[in-house]
């Protein structure tokens, strides 16, 4: 196997390269994402302060909950509601078995200077690796980039037991470092969803997409792992069915669709406050919490010819936070494989019909 070589015309406005199912420039050269775009809209920290405000001074011991990977986001919103906003917060974190050591180091570091308490938790009967190795397998018998998501499929059915620690505390509210810049766009494009397609809607056409996937490509259909499969659906986000009628009664806040997301403050702060750190051979600040993030990568490269990185920097070149060489510089670094670390995953599921070598190159 080998990485897409060619080399497309990129937008002129962002960095996006031409793809003739997914990515069109006009007569400008300008793509089809950032003539669809609009812009990012916050709701403001009065708001939020407003919102956090409803949550304070109960007879529980905490306010809320952050959930926290390690990695530079879930730092940096720890940081602001412990030490900015002063609320009293438990911190939760899934023991995802692909964590980077890093980002476990980190996280050890952060709940000991803020004085928090930490509550972590595993999922049972190793399905997370089960799952994973099946997906996998399956997705390289038949490469798809829309089915590329389906590798993180054991993240998608933590939030049954998040909503419990939150019930068990009685805490109403729990609070994420999602940012905008980081839901990747062509996701939906390549499930047939159309970008400005509203909330509900997306969620049900998602569900279509990745059915019909699964369906074309019969290995994903086991059936031990159908009941992991349809939990995932109802509970793959904090928003969707499962989550909404489990936890009807939390409320679910995204720390960065009330106040923008700035790289420099959010680095800057949690090194500095927090001893946070990445592993500097990695290039790369984002995402580096979680080995399979290298995986998706390269599946994205094979099958695609771009990563997560790619979009990610085309918005913020559209909302003015970077120029665009600056962010073909960055791709250009941080796009090139590690499959050292892709090894090192194949090698802890047990899996040998791949070489990550190859696939990388």
């Amino acid at each position: 196997m080998n990485l897409a070589t060619q080399s497309p015309p990129r937008c002129n406005r962002c960095i996006l390269p031409a793809h003739p199912d997914l990515i069109t420039l006009d007569f400008g050269g300008v793509c089809n994402f950032c003539n669809d775009y609009k812009p990012i809209q916050y709701k403001g920290e009065t708001a939020l302060i407003n919102l956090l405000d409803t949550h304070r001074n109960r007879d529980s011991e905490y306010d809320c909950i952050v959930n926290i990977s390690g990695g530079r986001d879930s730092a940096f919103t720890l940081l602001k509601l412990v030490k900015d906003y002063k609320m009293r917060v438990l911190a939760v974190n899934y023991q995802n078995p692909f964590v980077d050591k890093q980002a476990e180091e980190n996280i050890a570091s952060m709940v000991n200077i803020l004085k928090v308490r930490l509550v972590q938790f595993r999922l049972v009967n190793h399905i997370h690796e089960r799952m994973l190795k099946n997906n996998v397998l399956a997705w390289f018998k038949r490469p798809d980039p829309a089915m590329v998501p389906v590798i993180c499929i054991g993240c998608k059915i933590i939030w049954p037991q998040i909503l419990k620690i939150a019930k068990e505390n009685d805490i109403g509210c729990i609070i994420n470092g999602g940012n905008p810049y980081e839901y990747t766009t062509f996701k939906k494009e390549l499930l047939g969803v159309a970008q400005q397609t509203g909330l509900v809607s997306t969620y049900i056409l998602n569900l279509f997409g990745l059915v019909k996937g699964a369906f074309a490509n019969l290995a994903y259909v086991k059936p031990q792992f159908l009941p992991v499969t349809v939990k995932a659906f109802l509970f793959a986000n904090q928003y969707s069915i499962g989550s909404r009628l489990l936890g009807r009664n939390v409320q679910r806040i995204d720390l960065f669709h009330y106040i923008p997301w700035h790289e420099n403050e959010v680095l800057s702060r949690i090194q500095a406050e927090l001893s946070w750190k990445y592993p500097q051979e990695l290039e790369s600040t984002w995402r580096f919490d979680c080995k399979l993030s290298h995986l998706k990568d390269v599946m994205y490269l094979y099958s695609l010819g771009i990563t997560e990185k790619d979009d990610f920097y085309a918005k913020m070149v559209r909302e003015n936070k970077m120029t665009r060489a600056e962010a073909l510089k960055r791709i250009t670094v941080e796009n090139k494989p590690h499959p050292e670390i892709i090894d090192d995953i194949f090698r802890q599921l047990g899996i040998e019909e791949i070489n990550a070598f190859r696939l990388a190159h």
